[in-house]
C-alpha cells in the first residue's frame, strides 16, 4: 500500500486547502461587495458633504486596504499565492500604508466638521471604537517597522516577541475599526433595515475570513516559541 510522503500532501490536506481557497473568493466578493456598496451611499449622500468623505475613506481605508493587506501574506490568498515572502511583506506595507492614511484622513475630515459645527467629539460608540481602532493602528505600524528590523534588533528583544505584537495590534485595530464601521449602519443611511442587516453580517463574515491566515500565522508562531 502506497503511503503519503512529506512532499506529498494528503487527500485531506488537499480538501483543506480547496475549501481554503473558496472561502478566500467568497471573501473578496464580500470585500468589494460592501465596498463599493459603501462607495456608492457616499456619492448619493453627495461628496460635498464632509461626512460622504469620512464614510467613504474610512470605508475603503478598512474594508478594503486594511483587509487585503492581511490577505497578502496568506498562503492561499488567490492574487499573492504565487509570490515570494519578500514581495507579499511589500505589498503588504503598501496596502498599509494605504489603509493608514485614508483612514487617518478620513477621521481627521469629521473631527475639523465637528469643530466648525461645535459638536462634541467621541461621545458616541461608533467614535469612541473608531478612536480605539486609530491607537491601535498606530501600535501595529510601530509594531511593523520594529518587525522590519527584528533580526537587527534581536540582541535587545527577540524577533519573535515583536512579530507577535504585531501581528496582534494589527487585529486589533482591524476588527474593533470594523466593529466601528458596522456601527454606523443604520436604516436611513444604508436605505433600509434589509440592507443594514446585510451588510452587517458581511462586514462579520469579511473579519473572520480574513483573520484566517493571521491566527494561523500566530499559531505557528506560538508552537515554534513553546518548542
Amino acid at each position: 500500500m502506497a503511503t503519503n510522503t512529506g512532499s506529498t500532501p494528503s487527500s485531506t490536506e488537499t480538501t483543506v486547502k480547496y475549501v481554503e481557497v473558496l472561502f478566500n473568493t467568497i471573501n473578496h466578493v464580500l470585500i468589494g461587495y460592501v465596498t463599493i456598496y459603501l462607495s456608492y451611499v457616499s456619492y448619493m449622500n453627495g461628496f460635498s458633504n464632509i461626512f460622504s468623505w469620512h464614510i467613504f475613506l474610512c470605508a475603503i481605508g478598512y474594508h478594503f486596504f486594511m483587509a487585503e493587506s492581511f490577505l497578502t501574506l496568506y498562503s492561499s490568498n488567490s492574487w499573492t499565492s504565487m509570490n515570494d515572502a519578500g514581495t507579499k511583506r511589500h505589498l503588504h506595507w503598501i496596502l498599509q500604508a494605504i489603509g493608514f492614511v485614508t483612514i487617518f484622513v478620513g477621521t481627521g475630515l469629521e473631527i475639523y466638521s465637528k469643530e466648525q459645527n461645535k459638536r462634541a467629539h467621541f461621545k458616541s460608540d461608533h467614535a469612541i471604537t473608531g478612536l480605539v481602532s486609530m491607537v491601535f493602528i498606530l501600535l501595529s505600524m510601530l509594531n511593523g517597522i520594529a518587525s522590519y528590523f527584528a533580526a537587527k534588533i534581536r540582541h535587545i528583544i527577540r524577533p519573535i516577541y515583536v512579530k507577535l505584537c504585531h501581528y496582534l495590534t494589527g487585529i486589533v485595530a482591524f476588527v474593533i475599526g470594523m466593529v466601528s464601521l458596522a456601527l454606523e449602519y443604520s436604516p436611513r443611511r444604508m436605505q433600509s433595515v434589509e440592507n443594514k442587516n446585510m451588510l452587517i453580517s458581511f462586514t462579520t463574515i469579511v473579519i473572520a475570513l480574513t483573520l484566517i491566515g493571521a491566527v494561523k500565522t500566530i499559531y505557528g508562531q506560538m508552537k515554534g516559541f513553546c518548542r
